[in-house]
């Protein structure tokens, strides 16, 4: 009887895509009603039911996904991406404003944050909900019942945390201003840094036995400066109460002051690139404008020690912050500090108040909630899933490390690099080893009083990195693992045991080994020789992805392939992967390697599972801006140029050497095999 329900109630959603798997449907982003269906039912199916009948049911849903996303009458040998994702744009069409970009990741997301918001809204129940989802309810309860808090009331509590720091008159009232007299902005900085932990100005960083200090994240300065003074005005309006004209003059000044300031700014993670140094060297380029010891003695409580040594993060930004509030009036500068720290504390009165609650909660509590949706879908079955498969991926890469293809390596570094390899770990990052009931237990809400709640929050962990939850695969060279987001454990999206393994070792298995690539890049590993041979087959794939044409228009030509590498070892060592898996397969269970109405051989759903990974549209503008600022290569070329280089590839498609899947130049890092 179970199986009748659960099939009854996917009945709906499968009607829907059989009819519009031909490709012109609206699958997946286009039907919210039917997204929930999915999830409502997706845990029951996984984890408590295995008949035929519904993992038919599963691989029908599966196929017509693919095949709406295709464009099946145009030739797979003459471009790929365009066959596996033609019909991408139509079902997930990217806008002038929100989305400029849809991609496959943005539906991971999608359902990610589904379940996040139904494990945020279950009751809280003292019984069963540990001490700290606890907290995060009730910091949750908070935020949604606030809306009912009078504007003024609001408005005045607002106005009491920058008391905290600067007498402030009434803003609503005409003729008011924040006093500048004897304002002094570095002592500002320090004291909210302490008390609240946000970068103003200024980094402050601690990591493990080691002081950063330097620029904060790089603001990212919009082209349009008149639209980010708008989106000021709007704040000093609505949420201060500041009469309009002034908030209009206000607004430009501040737009004005973070246009300067982003100048001086880089793109660069703490710890990079970082210069050791002692106080005084630190103070004595700028020491008429500022002193950074003051700022770190007064941020961390304590004096420095003259021998002590910090690291200066971005070196060239102080002397550029250094001139700029040497040339800013005090009001000006008072207005941009204030409005920075106060942005943090804004809540929306108008708009989706559960979307704005449920964002606020992921970015304060990222952590836990992570850790809640890992205890509801990571099951023992999953995690064996997943692991079996990174074996699968570490072991075809060891073979690509061990023919003949990497003999140009010195036998040293060959080693080097093949015992980093087996070194490299898997790591769900789902927190299991965190005690959260310890983290959260000295933390004091209240009920309704959503801004004392947010202070509190803020007012933990100051001075230390903030946490940045990730739902993509990404390698961490320090502890030499693969951390797999706990986006990608939920069941019958990317990946299902209901699928073919075509599509595992396509999607996840070429995540991992894109991710392994990386762990070889650290140039202590190299000796001068091997490295040497390294940079010839790299100018193969810069010469290469510079001939490659997107809507006519050839890539810029760029020194940073280390994406493109990682690219096209990642598809050669997940499909030898696969290609195992295959062999050891009884005859009998091949028909498991298929889906329904999908004409395509388990290799050829292999790659296009790949494919598909990397489906994405993206408006001109956006498009052209990325393309300017050479961040990465599109996605489309992503897929073809990986796939033009494997030879395999037009083998399993039988294309012709004349093929523009088929180029005779191919250029390779190492080259698995395949006997």
């Amino acid at each position: 009887m179970k199986n009748i329900g659960i099939a009854f109630a996917l009945l709906p959603l499968l009607l829907q895509l059989l009819l519009t798997g031909s490709g012109r449907g609206h699958l997946l982003s286009g039907q919210p009603d039917i997204d929930l269906t999915i999830q409502a039912q997706e845990q029951l199916i996984s984890q408590h039911n295995d008949s035929a009948y519904v993992q038919r049911l599963m691989r029908l849903a599966k196929s017509a996904e693919m095949r709406s996303y295709m464009q099946p009458e145009l030739e797979a040998c003459d471009n790929f991406y365009d066959y596996s994702c033609g019909h991408w744009p139509q079902i997930n069409p990217a806008n002038g404003v929100h989305p400029r970009e849809t991609n496959y990741e943005q539906l991971l997301v999608k359902a990610y944050h589904h379940k996040q918001q139904r494990l945020l809204e279950r009751p809280a129940n003292g019984e069963v909900d540990e001490l700290a989802v606890l907290r995060l309810k009730q910091f949750y309860a908070s935020c949604l019942l606030f809306r009912q808090m009078p504007e003024d009331v609001y408005r005045r509590q607002l106005q009491e945390i920058v008391a905290e720091f600067v007498y402030v008159p009434d803003l609503s009232q005409p003729g008011q201003e924040w006093p500048t007299e004897d304002f002094d902005w570095l002592d500002t900085v320090a004291r909210i840094k302490r008390k609240y932990g946000f970068n103003i100005l200024l980094l402050l960083q601690l990591s493990a036995d080691r002081i950063y200090v330097g620029q904060p994240n790089k603001i990212q300065a919009l082209p349009d400066r008149q639209a980010r003074a708008n989106v000021i005005r709007d704040h000093l309006e609505s949420h201060l109460g500041v009469e309009e004209k002034l908030a209009k003059t206000w607004a430009r000044e501040i737009a004005d002051l973070e246009q300067q300031i982003s100048r001086g700014m880089v793109e660069r993670r703490v710890g990079i690139l970082s210069q050791l140094r002692k106080p005084e060297e630190l103070d004595a380029p700028n020491t008429e404008a500022f002193n950074v010891t003051q700022y770190v003695e007064i941020v961390i409580d304590r004096e420095l020690d003259p021998n002590e040594t910090l690291y200066e993060h971005v070196p060239s930004y102080l002397s550029h912050l250094a001139k700029v509030v040497t040339d800013a009036s005090p009001q000006v500068l008072g207005r941009y500090i204030f409005h920075e720290l106060l942005q943090h504390f804004f809540y929306e009165r108008t708009g989706n108040i559960v979307e704005q609650c449920v964002s606020r909660v992921r970015d304060l509590f990222p952590e836990l909630l992570d850790n809640m949706v890992y205890k509801q879908y990571g099951d023992a079955a999953i995690l064996s899933d997943i692991e079996g498969i990174w074996q699968q991926i570490k072991h075809s890469f060891r073979g690509v490390l061990e023919n003949s293809s990497a003999d140009w390596l010195v036998v040293e570094t060959r080693e080097q690099l093949l015992e980093h390899l087996n070194a490299t770990s898997l790591v769900v990052n789902g927190h299991a080893d965190v005690n959260f009931t310890q983290r959260y237990e000295s933390l004091e809400l209240k009920d309704r009083e959503y801004l004392q709640n947010l202070k509190a929050v803020f007012s933990r962990e100051t001075l230390t990195a903030k946490i940045i939850p990730s739902t993509s695969l990404v390698y961490n060279p320090l502890e030499n693992t693969v951390l797999l987001p706990v986006a990608l454990l939920q069941p019958n999206i990317m990946w299902s045991r209901y699928y073919p393994r075509a599509l595992r070792f396509g999607s996840l298995g070429t995540l991992l080994a894109h991710e392994l690539a990386h762990s070889l890049e650290d140039a202590s590993k190299w000796d001068a020789k091997s490295f040497a041979e390294y940079a010839k087959r790299k100018a193969c794939f810069k010469e290469q992805y510079g001939r490659l044409r997107l809507n006519g228009r050839y890539l810029p030509e760029s020194s940073l392939q280390a994406e493109n590498i990682a690219d096209n070892l990642a598809i050669q060592v997940a499909y030898h992967a696969y290609r195992r898996y295959l062999s050891e397969l009884a005859t009998s269970a091949l028909g498991t390697e298929s889906l329904p109405q999908l004409k395509l051989s388990p290799r050829q759903l292999f790659f296009l599972s790949y494919a598909q990974l990397w489906c994405n549209d993206a408006n001109e503008e956006f498009r052209d801006k990325q393309s300017l600022l050479k961040i990465r290569t599109p996605n489309a070329l992503r897929v073809m140029g990986a796939l033009s280089n494997f030879e395999t590839f037009g083998r399993d498609f039988s294309c012709s050497s004349e093929s523009r899947m088929t180029t005779p130049q191919k250029c390779q890092l190492f080259a698995a095999s395949l006997d």
